[in-house]
């Protein structure tokens, strides 16, 4: 719990008058980072798994990964090269699948997480700022694509049931 703790007064500030929940902040990022920040976090601030899409003009880590198609899991390659933009991975073999946004620090990450949420009106219409409770917020980030995964919401749910005690004394 002590990760979570610290996790808590990011996931606060970074999520503070967005409508997002700071506690899917926190699960999400255990999701995609576990309990101690992964390689991706680590090498790129990039806590949330979050593509570099036609649309990123930073940075970006050529990460391995599973992508799910038609239900079936595909992994990627990748060389966990960075590159200073995205057509230069590309020119470098790199799949698009395998690029993933870099953030200068874990600040910038978490709110780019915010900014990227806001940013595509895939997540609106997926009701993800309409959602009353964390499941909910959980279910409408599925609706919307954020993963391909088809146990995406499962995982969270479970991650966030071994947590939960942690939100309700840290309102």
């Amino acid at each position: 719990m002590e990760y979570v703790r610290q996790l808590w007064a990011d996931a606060l500030k970074a999520t503070q008058g967005t409508k997002l929940f700071p506690e899917v902040l926190v699960t999400q990022h255990i999701l995609e980072s576990g309990y101690s920040p992964s390689k991706l976090a680590r090498d790129a601030n990039n806590y949330f798994g979050i593509k570099a899409g036609t649309t990123w003009t930073g940075r970006v880590i050529s990460a391995p990964t599973i992508e799910y198609i038609n239900g079936s899991a595909v992994k990627v390659p990748g060389n966990w090269k960075i590159y200073a933009t995205r057509a230069d991975a590309l020119k470098d073999k790199q799949s698009a699948a395998s690029l993933f946004r870099v953030y200068a620090n874990r600040s910038e990450g978490f709110s780019g997480w915010v900014k990227f949420l806001q940013s595509n009106p895939r997540y609106s219409r997926a009701g993800v700022f309409q959602a009353k409770t964390v499941p909910e917020q959980f279910a409408a980030l599925a609706r919307a694509g954020y993963a391909t995964d088809p146990r995406y919401v499962d995982k969270l749910a479970s991650i966030y049931a071994k947590i939960k005690g942690f939100f309700l004394r840290h309102p």
